[in-house]
């Protein structure tokens, strides 16, 4: 069996497993912090986990370098962090969106002009843009088909970008021009995409859409008329994770909440998560068991929480963790299917990428499934290390 295909067929065990074990998991879950490190710096962010998982974000590298030393890394267990480097030409920035199960990073490298870039088999290579030969944009997402979304320009504007075996092309935008901009964050294994685009062509509004992978793509509205949403990660269900406006304050600055939308019939059903009694939230992932994991915090400028939705309630993640760890969780910015949670916090002074282990407490069958799936994709990494 090719890694492929194992890969698929552990895939589908996980989804079978957590068809049984989810409800109980969500239940009855603990989690175990873990400081992923950084590369010789000060700082880490981690972005994203798979469902091996594996983890990937940014991190400083080691003083003496040159700024912003900032790059890609690769984390698995048990660690440390590996650098993935940057694409050539490029300054000493890199950043690491998304990674899918078989361990193939997407992101963007050089903060001066965004270059999008996948790394697969030891190698970074840059994404061909829509218009000309070079890599200019960005890679959010992609999934285990190898399909990625994100942002590259077409020559006039910056535009939400699929690429399929290296090709680009253009998801196209609510008002249907190829002249304004959008963006693609986020896609499900059924190759349907989540991002933002222009909603018409005579005002500038951008709203949260929706792409099929046919037909034209779908305004999915906010929660105000004529106000900004954006969606950043669907799951395999259809349901999205986003923010949306929900008001202004008394000196007119928006007020963003965290948001999902909920498929229902043939429309999106809107609903805002709430913010802890913040003034703002971002849902900024969701798994397949409709987690969903973002920050919630204050125009004052007071600390960041992260938070944990589910089951119609917003949970601050710092109540999981001991104090005495020295952590304070600000933003999960990342979920896999098991319930682990990444982003990154404060400690010591310095931001540091963090991962929440989620220590269920399923029941016996669940534990059977479980073990089973651990066995499988032990075998599996044996036999790609052979």
């Amino acid at each position: 069996m090719t890694a492929p295909s194992r890969a698929r067929a552990l895939s589908f065990a996980m989804t079978l497993m957590l068809a049984t074990w989810a409800p109980a998991a969500m239940a009855q879950v603990t989690y175990v912090l873990r400081d992923l490190g950084t590369l010789g710096g000060t700082s880490s962010f981690a972005r994203d986990i798979n469902n091996l998982g594996q983890v990937t974000g940014n991190a400083q590298t080691v003083t003496g370098q040159p700024a912003p030393r900032l790059n890609t890394f690769l984390w698995d267990e048990p660690g440390p962090m590996v650098n993935l480097g940057v694409l050539p030409g490029s300054n000493n920035f890199s950043r690491g969106y998304a990674i899918n199960d078989f361990g193939v990073v997407v992101g963007e490298s050089d903060n001066n002009t965004s270059r999008a870039f996948v790394y697969a088999n030891g190698t970074l290579t840059g994404l061909t843009r829509l218009a000309g030969d070079n890599d200019r944009g960005v890679a959010h997402d992609i999934n285990n088909n190898g399909v990625i979304v994100g942002i590259s320009s077409n020559g006039v504007a910056s535009r939400p970008t699929r690429w399929v075996n290296g090709v680009a092309s253009d998801l196209g935008s609510v008002d249907g021009l190829s002249t304004t901009t959008g963006r693609a964050w986020g896609l499900n294994e059924a190759g349907q995409a989540v991002g933002n685009s222009r909603r018409d062509t005579v005002g500038t509004v951008t709203q949260a859409t929706f792409w099929s992978g046919t037909g034209a793509p779908l305004n999915l509205g906010s929660l105000l008329p004529d106000s900004f949403s954006d969606a950043f990660a669907i799951n395999a269900a259809g349901t999205i994770a986003g923010v949306a406006v929900a008001g202004n304050t008394s000196s007119g600055t928006n007020i963003r909440q965290a948001v999902r939308w909920t498929f229902s019939g043939s429309t999106y059903a809107l609903e805002a998560l709430g913010s802890m009694g913040r003034t703002f939230s971002e849902a900024k992932a969701i798994n397949d068991a409709g987690q969903i994991v973002g920050f919630v915090t204050n125009i004052s400028g007071s600390p960041q929480r992260a938070f944990l939705y589910q089951a119609g309630a917003m949970v601050d993640l710092n109540t999981f963790i001991d104090v005495a760890s020295g952590f304070t969780l600000a933003t999960a910015e990342g979920i896999n299917d098991r319930g682990d949670i990444v982003g990154w916090g404060m400690v010591d002074g310095q931001n540091r990428a963090y991962m929440l282990q989620a220590v269920p407490e399923p029941s016996s069958a669940a534990l059977l499934l479980a073990g089973l799936l651990g066995a499988g994709l032990w075998s599996a990494r044996k036999r790609k290390a052979g």
